[in-house]
């Protein structure tokens, strides 16, 4: 059985609880997408104000092109139906189809009207070329996007990122600059990366700017890699308050906003830059509105 919000902790803007959906994404469109509407209830049941699902949750396999999700396609009804169904707000990573020949990597904000809030295009490509080592060229594949993206909610202002971003400060920096208090970051970490780096960059992306950061990754053996699992959920002061291990699951944790008011009140990193010093010259950002 499946549970309905009665109304909203957003009313305060002090509280929410965010469930995070971790999976093993496959080439089985129709049984990832019926993994996920299991999850999702047994996240609602949990009473969960925002579900977060993972990186590319439809599909991941070899034939990419053929299975990149059409803007107003199967997956975009389907997370619109569920936020709907359950009264929440709900995240999505797709590979949406774009004009042509190429995709993009796409979260999509849903709220509880099944309403789409916002969308995000993955602005980082993953492009490697070792000599003598890996070669991967995700722009091979994958539109950049053009945007930093942050979304003005009645549950909380969310900044986007996907897997890769996260590596990317002065981005995180800039959406915690526009008011950000919650970011989210679906991904497909692999294992590898993910044991060194996975954990440490979440806790300092969250640290620099006093906010919390909700991470929700693929687990799993894909074509390419095996992908670290470990979704988790970090504070503003750097601590870690919940976490998946590597199985397919849902993992809940409750945020409260004053929090970030109080860590950027301590450390406030936020006031102290030095833009008489440096600053980004140009940003691209767009600031949705509910």
């Amino acid at each position: 059985m499946t549970g309905k919000r009665n109304g909203f902790k957003s009313e305060s803007k002090d509280g929410l609880r965010i469930a995070l959906i971790q999976m093993d994404t496959r080439e089985d469109k129709q049984a990832n997408l019926e993994t996920a509407r299991r999850f999702a209830g047994e996240a609602a049941d949990r009473q969960a104000d925002l579900i977060l699902f993972p990186e590319r949750m439809e599909y991941i396999g070899a034939d990419l092109p053929n299975n990149a999700s059409d803007p107003k396609g199967e997956a975009t009804q389907f997370f619109g139906e569920l936020a709907r169904e359950h009264g929440v707000y709900l995240m999505g990573g797709i590979t949406e189809k774009l004009p042509g020949i190429r995709q993009a990597n796409t979260s999509l904000l849903f709220g509880p009207q099944g309403n789409l809030l916002a969308s995000y295009r993955k602005l980082h490509m993953f492009d490697v070329d070792i000599a003598g080592g890996p070669v991967y060229r995700e722009s091979d594949e994958i539109e950049r996007g053009g945007e930093i993206v942050v979304a003005r909610t009645r549950l909380a202002d969310f900044g986007f990122a996907i897997c890769y971003d996260l590596r990317f400060g002065e981005m995180f920096r800039l959406m915690a600059k526009a008011g950000a208090q919650v970011m989210l970051l679906p991904a497909n970490f692999t294992r590898e990366t993910g044991r060194a780096h996975w954990e440490v960059l979440l806790r300092a992306r969250a640290i620099e700017n006093g906010c919390y950061v909700a991470a929700c990754n693929q687990t799993g053996e894909k074509d390419a890699f095996a992908a670290y699992g470990n979704s988790m959920v970090i504070d503003p002061w750097g601590q870690v308050i919940a976490r998946a291990g590597e199985e397919p699951g849902v993992i809940t944790a409750d945020v409260d906003l004053r929090c970030v008011k109080k860590a950027r009140r301590q450390i406030p990193s936020l006031e102290n830059i030095r833009e008489d010093i440096y600053r980004l010259e140009s940003c691209h950002m767009k600031i949705y509105e509910e």
